[in-house]
């Protein structure tokens, strides 16, 4: 997974307590209540009644103190969810594996797209890390993330920057996050895969250097996750993945984060285990764009591997001879095929 393990920090909040300077004097109260250190005081919360009017008991300081952690999904087109029918994006399935692992978030960030209420992101179409870098210091300012997720560099790629080139803007973008917020905990990825061989290629490289960057910050609170491993059918098109893909980022995102946050539990399915999935591809049909789902298995094949396949019915057409005419007839024929051209899009 290429992701460095990290120390317990106390900008964290499981969704359990923030151990505020109120909360801690009484924190012995809770009957195996987590022990977190915080090392910055989260801001305190104003109670809906006066205080001479509330007993001061821990478990009034502890409602007083909670908040859920602040996470900023930080990125373009795919942190927004161009390729699902939701432009959910893998955001709300992280959300629900955490939740299930003990940890409560709330995105923040300028912008809303998904299904629910906890919505909000800086994920920008078109956009590189240039124009994200721009833009950061506001979002940082105004959000105050005590996590940020970012999947950057893929419209660099394309939009001819290079892979060392979008390293070294990635290097300069995490410099800008660490200053903006010191105690954040920035989750960065080697991003998924085009479908665009000459970019695939550049994809390869840009992803390479990432860990080497994370490495020359010596800094516990940065993690790589490894996000290439999503691509081919995983995507609705030259780069953006459908929903399936998107699961598989959520599981990725999750696995470093646990490792972190310790986070633990049944959280849902694994999607690189599944051998039974749907997945949604546009392609081009006579001119026309349009979107193909279908039901994928993985099935073995003579070499002794396994690849995916889904089951197409086509037309054949055939010459049939009755009482000594011939006819044309038509019948319909099922059979196991991989995705095809996957440029036709």
């Amino acid at each position: 997974m290429g992701v460095r393990e990290q120390g317990k920090t106390g900008v964290r909040r499981l969704g359990l307590l923030a151990l505020t300077g109120v909360l801690a004097t009484g924190a012995a109260a809770f009957a195996g209540a987590p022990q977190i250190a915080a090392a910055v005081a989260a801001p305190a919360v104003t109670p809906a009644v006066a205080a001479t009017s509330a007993p001061a008991t821990p478990w009034m300081a502890a409602a007083q103190s909670y908040e859920a952690t602040r996470v900023m999904p930080l990125g373009d087109s795919i942190t927004r969810g161009t390729g699902s029918p939701t432009r959910s994006s893998y955001r709300m399935d992280l959300a629900d594996r955490l939740i299930k692992g003990g940890m409560e978030i709330n995105y923040v960030g300028s912008q809303s797209d998904g299904t629910g209420s906890n919505i909000s992101h800086e994920g920008h179409g078109g956009w590189t890390i240039d124009e994200l870098s721009e833009n950061l210091d506001s979002w940082l300012s105004s959000y105050r993330p005590d996590v940020v997720l970012v999947h950057a560099g893929t419209n660099n790629i394309t939009q001819g920057d290079g892979p060392y080139t979008t390293a070294r803007k990635l290097s300069a973008m995490i410099d800008q996050i660490r200053a903006d917020r010191p105690e954040a905990q920035l989750f960065v990825a080697q991003i998924i895969m085009s479908r665009v061989p000459r970019e695939a290629a550049q994809d390869r490289i840009y992803n390479s250097l990432i860990p080497g960057v994370v490495a020359s910050k010596h800094d516990n609170r940065i993690t790589v996750v490894d996000q290439s491993s999503v691509g081919g059918i995983d995507l609705h098109d030259l780069h953006h993945p459908n929903d399936f893909g998107y699961s598989k980022m959520a599981w990725n995102w999750y696995q470093a984060m646990s490792r972190v946050f310790g986070t633990s539990g049944n959280t849902g399915a694994n999607p690189y285990r599944m051998s039974i999935t749907n997945r949604c591809l546009a392609t081009k049909v006579d001119g026309s764009h349009r979107t193909d789902c279908r039901t994928w298995v993985l099935r073995p094949t003579g070499s002794g591997s396994r690849t995916w396949q889904t089951l197409r019915e086509t037309k054949r057409t055939y010459r049939v001879r009755v009482n000594g005419k011939l006819h044309t007839r038509q019948r319909i024929v099922r059979r196991w095929t991989g995705p095809g051209n996957l440029l036709n899009v």
